[in-house]
């Protein structure tokens, strides 16, 4: 607008977060009344209407809503994501069963070879062995692939399920983010600088919120871009410390950061599941065994021809003058103790091992999105979780 001297003189921009109805905003429309012009932002599920009454929400640096990569509860479930979802698994398991076969069929060529050197097998035996062993393997491997790809969906869906529901734990009962949207919603003024169980003021529990539902695909490309436009020479830009550095080591660190705030509902999650997976085969386990010695312990009573009772004790001893139900409580004491250490040391290794992939994960996406953000930070993720489960087992 001009003022009566002719220069010009640009209203002060508001912006408004969700809709007009929920924040009480001025439309556009009617910004000549008023000293402010205002725009509305539209925003993901999460995004909006939660924040659209609260005045102290902002945009975060890269321009986007805080929890706007927040996903839906149910969001995986629906007939694009599923297919999707499906695909990506399905081409996964065989590609990890292909390149599984092809690496123990040279294997096995090896040792055949080695065998032939020696003069232990003819070059004819040894192409019937390798003839042999391809259709067998390939054979078992095929017909194991389907139950292996329903598997992986399952467990798919189980870990995706799980991070909805600790995200909703998060933003519900521990963050109270969500809490303060439906106060919103019902039209009362909630405090956003009111502190809640953890602690935080709402602005720093949607902050923290908004990291650990970040979506490293979409920050590392907004990450890449805001960085680029804030050099201020070539190659250079500031960190959040303030001092100058190159733009590929801020990328990197950033990322980083990023990454192991974004990986941790995720690894939580596959961990819950494998932890859950094997506290439930070792107690199927446990209770097989159990079984399989109360059968046993029948049948020795059973075959037992003499046994002497001792009237101080109360014990039987068979023929040869042994306690043999003293001796079998002992072992089965000591075998229930080895059993409950060697579950101890699986659950913590897997712990330590999920705990480094999340770890050298977060790495690889830092790295990624310095070879070509996006995709490059998917595939880093992905890399550095294989390299720790291939180290690990």
């Amino acid at each position: 607008m001009r003022d009566h001297c002719g220069q010009v003189h640009a209203l002060p921009l508001r912006i408004v977060i969700g809709s007009l109805s929920t924040g009480g905003a001025v439309s556009p429309r009617d910004s000549s009344t008023t000293s402010s012009a205002n725009y509305i932002i539209g925003t993901s599920y999460y995004a909006t209407p939660r924040l659209g009454a609260l005045k102290l929400n902002k945009l975060n640096k890269d321009g986007r809503v805080p929890m706007e990569d927040r996903k839906e509860p149910f969001e995986h479930l629906r007939p694009k994501a599923l297919v999707l979802s499906t695909i990506r698994v399905t081409a996964v398991n065989i590609s990890t069963t292909i390149s599984a076969y092809f690496s123990d069929q040279l294997q096995s060529e090896q040792r055949i070879e080695s065998l032939v050197d020696s003069g232990k097998l003819t070059p004819h035996e040894a192409d019937e062995l390798n003839e042999q062993w391809e259709e067998r393997e390939w054979k078992l491997r095929k017909d194991a692939l389907p139950k292996k790809v329903g598997l992986a969906l399952v467990r798919f869906h189980a870990c995706t399920a799980l991070m909805r529901f600790y995200e909703l734990v998060l933003g519900r009962y521990i963050l109270k983010v969500d809490s303060v949207g439906r106060a919103s919603l019902a039209g009362s003024s909630p405090n956003t600088e009111s502190a809640g169980s953890c602690g935080l003021s709402h602005v720093q529990a949607v902050s923290v919120m908004d990291k650990l539902t970040r979506d490293p695909f979409q920050a590392s490309l907004r990450t890449s871009q805001l960085l680029h436009n804030q050099e201020h020479a070539l190659g250079k830009v500031l960190s959040l410390d303030g001092i100058e550095t190159s733009t590929r080591k801020e990328l990197v660190s950033r990322m980083f950061s990023t990454c192991l705030w974004a990986n941790i509902v995720p690894f939580l999650a596959e961990l819950t599941v494998q932890q859950v997976a094997l506290f439930y085969g070792y107690g199927m386990y446990y209770l097989e065994k159990r079984r399989r010695q109360k059968e046993r312990g029948e049948m020795l009573q059973i075959d037992e021809h003499d046994p002497k009772v001792d009237a101080g004790v109360g014990s039987k001893e068979n023929s040869s003058g042994h306690d043999t139900g003293k001796n079998c409580d002992e072992n089965v004491r000591i075998a229930e103790s080895a059993y409950a250490l060697s579950l101890m040391l699986r659950s913590s290794h897997l712990t330590i091992a999920r705990s480094m992939g999340w770890i050298a994960a977060s790495a690889g996406g830092a790295v990624g999105s310095l070879l070509r953000p996006g995709w490059g930070t998917v595939f880093g993720i992905q890399f550095g979780d294989a390299i720790i489960v291939s180290l690990t087992g």
